[in-house]
């Protein structure tokens, strides 16, 4: 799914929506869920990750999406804007 995602992405600018939570064994999870214009012009939303960190500053959910954005080969300086749930240690990543 996520080869797929990042064909669709192509070279293209996109946007990164990062969220975390503890899941019931009390792990933390991140989220995350790309968005961008598809090529017939057409917004789209994909779930592409989640993932266990350690911890939630800002430094290892970073990190945590630069890790998963290299193994894709995705560009992070195609990222054009980051939402996030209001947390304040998720504000400080930008």
């Amino acid at each position: 799914m996520k080869k797929h995602i990042c064909e669709e992405i192509g070279d293209s600018k996109f946007c990164i929506v990062v969220d975390e939570a503890r899941d019931e064994s009390k792990n933390e999870q991140m989220a995350l869920v790309l968005r961008f214009v598809d090529k017939t012009g057409l917004i789209q939303e994909r779930f592409f990750d989640v993932s266990h960190v350690n911890n939630t500053p800002s430094l290892i959910l970073k990190e945590a999406v630069c890790g998963i954005f290299s193994r894709c080969n995705l560009d992070v300086s195609n990222i054009r804007l980051q939402g996030y749930d209001n947390a304040s240690n998720m504000r400080r990543m930008k």
